[in-house]
């Protein structure tokens, strides 16, 4: 059977969707739509909580930065992190997903068993990853963009760390877990729903071909993290990921890659502060082009294995299933 075909009519037991393709989308575009409108009320009212109105309304994000990073708001803006991604990524995932398929758990890949072998396999493919990352960002680096445009971009990764750093304030070993679980944990869940979940899913769907689908959404993922200098390090995450649930069928290996990719961050930014560094460093590293393309032929020749192996899952689970049907009729 040919791969493209044998995927998602193995993931969702659909042969004909209940909708088409096209408004499939328009569903899904809608939801996450409602989801930001959601996502800014929620926003809106911890905000209130942590500052004036004056300073809200002035649109000063210096100010709103400041208020964010004092000692008794630090876990409002978590909260507010996740509340407002649980409400801007998962609820429009799940509700595609009810929307569009009879077997919605089965169609965002939550009732599929998994194995230790991809589970042991997913861990190395995102430590590789993460020395891939290193080498991609020094790439984007290397770019020439112009200066006006060089300037902004720098100032949105300032601010994006800032957020981070807010939100990572980690003191004590307590606000380590706590960070884990707001930055690593909930984030990994809530964006693989919805690009690998509905996203991909809809697009590998739609145009019958597995490899466009998950560059198509690497692309929406990277893009929508509004980083510049992440933008091909997220990429190559993100098309990584989208492999991962390709051929893995779960989203929980999916969660699992991205919770490793998050929790290494978060864990490296608390080893540093506890030693008296600065968390930023951290999150600014990089690594030589030559490590990255070693990482990139690591990481492809592990995938290779991951698909054999998701494969054989693949064959042993039908096998089982025709031999229990043949039991069955006699």
């Amino acid at each position: 059977m040919d791969a493209n075909i044998q995927t998602n009519d193995w993931l969702t037991n659909e042969m004909k969707p209940r909708i088409s393709y096209f408004w499939q989308l328009g569903i899904l575009l809608g939801l996450v739509i409602a989801g930001l409108i959601l996502a800014g009320i929620i926003q809106f009212g911890f905000v209130l909580t942590m500052t004036d109105m004056k300073t809200l309304l002035s649109g000063d994000s210096k100010k709103l930065m400041a208020a964010m990073a004092l000692p008794e708001n630090i876990n409002k803006a978590r909260c507010m992190q996740m509340f407002g991604t649980l409400a801007m990524m998962f609820i429009p995932a799940f509700a595609f997903a009810k929307i569009v398929s009879n077997q919605s758990l089965n169609y965002l890949g939550i009732t599929s068993k998994i194995n230790i072998q991809q589970i042991g396999l997913v861990i190395v493919i995102a430590l590789a990853a993460l020395a891939l990352s290193g080498g991609l960002g020094e790439l984007n680096k290397l770019i020439p963009i112009p200066h006006k445009w060089e300037l902004k971009f720098k100032a949105m990764e300032d601010d994006y760390a800032e957020q981070v750093m807010i939100l990572g304030n980690m003191k004590t070993f307590g606000d380590y877990i706590i960070s884990l679980i707001m930055i690593a944990i909930l984030p990994a869940v809530f964006e693989e729903f919805l690009f690998r979940g509905a996203m991909q899913n809809l697009f590998t769907n739609w145009f019958k071909q597995h490899h466009i689908a998950i560059i198509f959404t690497a692309f929406c993922f990277s893009i929508l993290h509004f980083s510049y200098y992440g933008f091909l390090p997220r990429m190559a995450l993100g098309m990584i990921l989208g492999y991962i649930y390709f051929y893995g069928k779960s989203i929980w290996l999916n969660v699992l890659m991205h919770f490793i990719n998050n929790g290494i961050a978060i864990t490296a930014m608390y080893v540093a502060t506890s030693k008296g560094q600065s968390a930023k460093d951290v999150m600014d590293e990089s690594y030589p082009l030559w490590i990255g393309a070693v990482a990139l032929i690591t990481v492809v020749g592990l995938m290779i294995v991951y698909k054999k192996i998701c494969d054989i899952k693949i064959i042993l689970h039908n096998t089982i299933e025709n031999d229990i049907h043949s039991i069955g009729n006699n």
